[in-house]
């Protein structure tokens, strides 16, 4: 059996409308030439700082050790993580797992999803992101939609609420982000899910009254309307909106989304797969969540890698909801730096049957778009009292 060596590192960047990002890429290496794994290890900023963990991690808890040991592999490498449960800890621990499943997949010769259970499905449905102006007019928002709907998908989020509101919103403002929300409704019709992005920004009171006015938009869900630090906001809003919410993009490990699903707290999760724990990690929340019927939507501001890890995923996994895609909203090469990486069809992504995650790196292509020195989000997050 192939046993692991090192790791190295590949970076790159891309930009969409309200971001531009940087990727970090993990390579495991094993003593059978050009057998490798590739995984998502992508915290957004301090890349540096993951790839000293991930280092580290690899050195001692990897190197010499059988690849299809994923789990005895996480467990080591999560109780003795430098900063456990922190976010780039996790960042380091979700890449190295995810290239270990990809090393699995082509040792066994299978997809990942079939080693994760086989496929529920293998046409992954993607809702579209990155797509709009932020802050746009109603006007801007609706025709940018159009757009969306005409290159397939049957579902888009966004968020209306622009980037100067934080934990209140006036008046003038909560209407804009209502026009905006009822522009796009009716520039989609009636068959396309719009989602609505907040962010995390609002108080109880403020993400009620905005839920209360956007019901009759019918969101598929409404997304971090409050913190996901206090569980009793989560329940709160819930209990009073009728729209189902969702949380999850900022937590890691299983443990936090336990409380959240012993306390059926929101309708529906969005971990994400380079940040939360990995494929391993993933799995295993699904698998809980399911047993409260409540289901999962993981949050993707991933490289390919980790947006193809998390549609492997999707496919094993009973209660999949809808799978966050901004693919075809970044730069161009965003399809160029992976070679085999499918794209969206009629609102579907369809998973080849290649051993692994089914995808690999343009070298020439990575090194011709070199990470940003200052990667930029915008959108909001920032909550002030």
């Amino acid at each position: 059996m192939p046993a692991v060596t090192g790791i190295q590192f590949h970076q790159f960047s891309a930009k969409h409308h309200n971001a531009d990002r940087n990727w970090l890429v993990v390579q495991l290496n094993t003593d059978q030439p050009g057998l490798y794994g590739l995984g998502d290890a992508s915290p957004m900023e301090a890349d540096d700082s993951v790839k000293l963990l991930a280092t580290h991690l690899v050195e001692k808890w990897v190197v010499d050790r059988d690849p299809l040991d994923t789990e005895a592999i996480w467990t080591d490498m999560y109780h003795n993580a430098p900063g456990k449960r922190g976010r780039l800890a996790m960042t380091a621990i979700s890449g190295i797992d995810i290239a270990l499943w990809d090393l699995k997949g082509k040792i066994l010769d299978r997809p990942v999803y079939q080693l994760l259970g086989g496929s529920q499905r293998k046409k992954i449905r993607v809702y579209a992101n990155g797509w709009y102006a932020n802050p746009g007019s109603p006007r801007q928002n609706a025709e940018e939609a159009k757009v969306v709907v005409d290159m397939g998908y049957t579902a888009m989020k966004f968020d209306p609420f622009a980037q100067t509101n934080y934990y209140k919103i006036s008046e003038r403002e909560a209407s804009i982000a209502e026009a905006r929300v009822a522009k796009v409704r009716e520039a989609v019709g009636d068959e396309v899910d719009i989602l609505v992005e907040a962010h995390a920004k609002f108080d109880v009171m403020n993400a009620i009254k905005l839920g209360n006015r956007l019901e009759k938009y019918r969101p598929l869900f409404y997304e971090e309307p409050v913190s996901e630090e206090r569980l009793c906001e989560l329940l709160e809003v819930r209990r009073k909106v009728g729209i189902p919410i969702a949380t999850g993009e900022r937590l890691y490990t299983k443990f936090p989304f336990a409380d959240i699903i012993d306390a059926h707290a929101v309708d529906v999760l969005q971990p994400d797969i380079a940040n939360a724990g990995g494929i391993t990690e993933l799995k295993k929340i699904a698998i809980m969540a399911e047993a409260k019927h409540i289901t999962m939507a993981p949050h993707n501001v991933c490289s390919p890698i980790g947006a193809i890890a998390e549609m492997h995923l999707d496919a094993s996994i009973v209660n999949f909801e809808i799978q966050e895609y901004h693919a075809e909203f970044y730069s161009p090469w965003y399809f160029t730096v992976c070679l085999g990486l499918p794209r969206q069809k009629d609102g579907y992504v369809t998973l080849s049957d290649a051993p692994g995650l089914g995808i690999d790196l343009d070298l020439d292509e990575i090194d011709a778009h070199p990470p940003f020195v200052r990667p930029t989000a915008r959108g909001g997050s920032n909550r002030r009292i």
